[in-house]
């Protein structure tokens, strides 16, 4: 891009500007020049390799705490989800989810990553087809004994994984062809010694999230056959506090 009307402006007009963008102030208006066309041709580059790449369409499932999902497509037809968070939050914390969803990812329980942005606030990802409380409707309320299973795996792999998930919540479930995932690791922490120490058990997904996954369903009046097979890994304590 041709940035000779730089040239038109004053030097202290472009001091004022090189503030404005936070960047290095120069004495000298050529440099000054050069210094401003430089984060314009950055900005460029970075709108050609990140905004424009994707195309954004509808809305993926209800809006969230932080942010909205969309269903994006690339130049050549590719299908995925971007996750987009609000601007206020962090791109530290934003950088943290990713992540930790990498390493779930990694364990086969969470939906590939392919790109971040801690700038413009999105995650792009693996796609998937439908959440778990809309195909536990299509069943007629009931979660079968296999997709039980499942779920139960997705704990297991997790806590081997050392990725606490810490959100039961069933918007939190998505599935693609009849593999089940565990999405959003907003609330997940690592689990270190510290959280070990603080949660009392070294496998919290399935001694914390078991439990919560099992109050969802019979919240939602699911029948008890939905979580039979869920429960029996819940300890006596859990089941007797709270009436399984």
């Amino acid at each position: 891009m041709d940035y000779s009307k730089l040239e038109k402006y004053t030097c202290s007009e472009l001091r004022v500007m090189a503030e404005k963008m936070d960047l290095h102030v120069y004495r000298g208006k050529s440099d000054l020049i050069k210094v401003i066309s430089d984060a314009f041709n950055e900005y460029e580059l970075y709108k050609k390799e990140k905004i424009d790449k994707y195309e954004r369409f509808e809305q993926l499932g209800e809006k969230g705490k932080e942010g909205t999902t969309f269903l994006v497509k690339t130049k050549d037809g590719s299908e995925y989800a971007m996750k987009t968070f609000r601007k206020q939050k962090s791109s530290a914390n934003l950088y943290k989810e990713s992540e930790l969803q990498k390493m779930a990812a990694s364990a086969g329980v969470s939906p590939e990553i392919i790109e971040i942005d801690t700038v413009s606030k999105y995650i792009v990802m693996q796609k998937m087809d439908i959440h778990l409380v809309d195909l536990i409707k299509k069943q007629e309320g009931i979660l079968k004994k296999s997709q039980q299973k499942q779920i139960l795996s997705i704990y297991k792999k997790l806590d081997n994984a050392r990725v606490f998930h810490g959100d039961a919540n069933l918007l939190n479930y998505m599935c693609k062809g009849t593999k089940i995932y565990i999405i959003d690791f907003g609330m997940a922490k690592e689990i270190t010694p510290n959280l070990i120490k603080k949660l009392g058990t070294d496998t919290p997904n399935i001694h914390i999230m078991t439990l919560g996954f099992a109050l969802k369903l019979r919240d939602l009046k699911c029948p008890q056959s939905s979580y039979a097979y869920i429960i029996k890994h819940l300890s006596e304590e859990q089941r007797s506090q709270f009436g399984f």
